[in-house]
């Protein structure tokens, strides 16, 4: 085996029932590099990785980590033991522990597992917070860190186990814009120190930024390998999705002929664990998209909950088509406001049901499926039918669990059951392509364009400015619970846009 090759994998197959994640795949890393694994959600990338830490046992194929060749079974510890450690999406630390023992937590030995020596232990994290150049108060409980700390919590577990290889399962799906470019810098001094790094992403300007190279897969199987430094967006794109992208860039509407669909007038909160809304003012209109912009944690989450109904209100007004509207009483249903929720895992779905069970969640009461007291099965199926094929949901199974989808075709769920009601008049999005690969994010785009330009009125929640930007007709700034200024699009450059998000501009609205 070469010296600069760590990573090799040979006709590697997996499969999962009638379904091959994984089909006859090639992949090589080079020592010293960052390689992404570029695809769609569901192209196998996950399981790929998942196959090289010992998580999944390959059907077919052979692993060589740095030259050894590795059994047809083996477990992640024996990974780990071989300096290949894996950070996955979804976070595995204790929420109750401190930074310190979370790093810790099953490295401190085979006799007294739950018992080391404090001082030594400070001593190595403090070596490690050196060279790893990640400095955390290592008493601070993970409860009270925000996710890009937490997962840099992650990468220091991979490092304080001798980790040289390391895989990051959407290292950015769930930071900021200002965490991701800390978490670039990290990585990039992490591999001037000599790691190797994978990164499975379907972000394609992340790839550009950080890469050495680029492994795109399709359905199972690698579609291409890049040098990044001699490919494009747009090539990447193509190779991912197997077809030209189009452009989901809205053409603006102005609103000064127009009456509001939603008027926001002093809202005000206690109860959110958050940061509460203190006198947040906001006007919506038919046929508009209002981005609202700012850094996470700044009153976005508890508006949405106020228009759901979940937060309730200390003072302000609500008024829909010029009508006070109780948030309290008054079923959201019965006002034609729809609400995509930032969370498809937590607040979209409910996982273990079916497709079917999670698109009828709120139809069950309809008339037309109804027989009677007794649902109308029939219509219920044909019902379900009809939105999987509008939206494009795949597999085209109704009996298919949640969990059981790719995150682009869970977020399709959502998709169709929140816009497929025919009194629809008010989306709110939050968040709507947080985690999604480009062809998912493209049709989220395509259907809230759509829906706009039916006179739908949008109101639109994305920490991703490149979004805000793309779709939005005017844009709102919230900071510290408040609208801090609202104006068109056009009227904002990125710098003048990072001020009001950053609290150095405000004109309050």
């Amino acid at each position: 085996m070469e010296d600069s090759v760590v990573i090799r994998m040979r006709g590697v197959s997996k499969s999962f029932g009638n379904n091959k994640a994984n089909d006859n795949v090639d992949m090589e890393v080079r020592k010293g590099e960052i390689l992404a694994i570029l695809g769609e959600n569901g192209a196998g990338k996950s399981t790929l990785m998942k196959i090289l830490f010992g998580f999944y046992t390959r059907d077919e194929g052979t692993v060589e980590i740095e030259g050894n060749v590795m059994p047809l079974v083996y477990s992640p510890r024996v990974a780990m033991e071989m300096g290949l450690a894996m950070v996955h999406q979804h976070f595995k630390l204790v929420e109750t522990l401190p930074v310190a023992e979370n790093i810790v937590l099953g490295a401190e030995g085979k006799v007294a597992r739950f018992v080391y020596d404090k001082r030594k232990t400070r001593e190595k994290l403090k070596s490690l917070y050196d060279y790893s150049g990640i400095h955390l108060n290592s008493d601070t409980l993970i409860r009270d860190l925000p996710l890009g700390d937490r997962q840099k919590v992650e990468i220091l577990k991979a490092l304080f186990r001798g980790c040289r290889t390391l895989i990051l399962d959407e290292p950015t799906a769930v930071l900021t814009p200002q965490e991701t470019e800390n978490m670039f810098s990290l990585l990039r001094n992490l591999r001037e120190q000599g790691m190797t790094i994978l990164i499975i992403t379907h972000k394609l300007s992340e790839v550009l930024q950080l890469s050495d190279r680029v492994l795109v897969m399709r359905a199972g199987r690698v579609a291409g390998l890049f040098e990044t430094s001699h490919t494009s967006e747009a090539e990447l794109a193509r190779t991912m999705v197997g077809y030209e992208l189009g452009s989901s860039k809205t053409i603006r509407q102005s609103c000064s002929s127009l009456s509001p669909t939603l008027q926001l007038e002093n809202l005000s909160t206690e109860d959110s664990a958050g940061c509460n809304l203190k006198g947040l003012s906001l006007s919506l209109y038919p046929g508009r998209i209002v981005g609202i912009a700012g850094v996470d944690g700044n009153g976005q989450r508890e508006l949405v909950e106020v228009l759901a109904g979940i937060l309730p209100l200390s003072s302000g007004t609500v008024l829909l088509n010029g009508s006070l509207f109780d948030m309290g009483r008054r079923k959201l249903a019965e006002s034609g406001l729809r609400i995509i929720p930032e969370d498809r895992h937590r607040q979209g779905l409910v996982l273990p049901l079916t497709v079917q069970d999670n698109i009828m969640a709120g139809y069950r009461n309809r008339i037309d499926m109804r027989k009677g007291p007794f649902f109308d099965i029939e219509a219920i199926h044909s019902f379900t039918d009809g939105l999987i094929e509008d939206f494009d949901i795949r597999p085209r199974s109704r009996e298919l669990k949640a969990q059981q989808m790719s995150g682009g075709n869970q977020q399709k769920i959502v998709l169709a059951r929140e816009l497929s009601e025919s009194d629809l008049s008010i989306i709110v999005a939050s968040q709507p392509t947080r985690g999604l690969d480009v062809g998912a994010i493209e049709f989220t785009h395509s259907q809230l364009l759509k829906h706009k330009n039916e006179g739908r009125t949008i109101l639109l929640i994305s920490s991703d400015l490149d979004e805000i930007e793309a779709l939005s007709d005017e844009i709102a700034v919230i900071y510290d619970g408040k609208i801090t200024v609202q104006r068109n699009a056009d009227d904002f450059d990125r710098t003048t846009l990072g001020l009001y998000m950053g609290g150095g501009r405000e004109d309050v609205v």
